[in-house]
């Protein structure tokens, strides 16, 4: 009798264990589909957006913000992308500076100067050619600038802003659309 209720118990047991082993597959089988279709999803969001990243460049119309700027020794300030920005448009651009604690020339704490974009050259770099170098001179009110933008394919963008009088300013941000995008624009020197 004792073997009859080991038997039993013993079946009861397997039983068990085997169907978790089916539902733990079919969880993981449902994790892989998840993380599948969430992979298709990024990389269709990858190409849309570097679509529009060369749109926007083949386009001259684009708008890079700063989320950090940075100085000649690599030092690095926390700023308000609405108000620290380059602007090209076709032949212009706009290059504005600024800090809510401070009232400066612009009236948002900085600097804004406009003017007309002298030289203007892209080109692709890296290994797939999906990244882009912009050069810019540009002539504003305040002097003549040169500035050099790295746009990765994903947004990311590097301005570094070159002076005649031997100063550089970096700004770390993203490459965005004119329209559509909120900054303010301080009065222009």
């Amino acid at each position: 009798m004792k073997k009859i209720g080991f038997l039993i118990i013993a079946s009861l047991l397997t039983l068990n264990a085997f169907s978790q082993e089916e539902s733990s597959a079919e969880r993981k089988a449902a994790r892989d589909a998840v993380r599948a279709q969430r992979q298709k999803e990024n990389q269709a969001q990858a190409v849309a957006q570097a679509r529009m990243v060369d749109s926007l460049i083949s386009k001259r119309n684009f708008l890079v913000t700063a989320d950090y700027l940075g100085d000649n020794t690599g030092g690095r300030v926390v700023v308000d992308a609405k108000i620290n920005f380059i602007i090209v448009d076709s032949s212009n651009v706009v290059i504005q500076t600024g800090s809510m604690a401070y009232i400066g020339y612009n009236g948002l704490g900085g600097l804004t100067t406009d003017g007309n974009i002298t030289k203007f050259e892209v080109e692709r770099t890296g290994k797939d050619k999906k990244s882009y170098v912009i050069s810019l001179t540009t002539m504003t009110s305040v002097g003549m600038f040169d500035i050099f933008i790295n746009v990765s394919p994903d947004g990311n963008a590097t301005a570094t802003l070159s002076s005649n009088s031997g100063g550089k300013l970096v700004y770390y941000g993203d490459i965005a659309p004119l329209k559509g995008t909120r900054i303010y624009k301080g009065n222009a020197i």
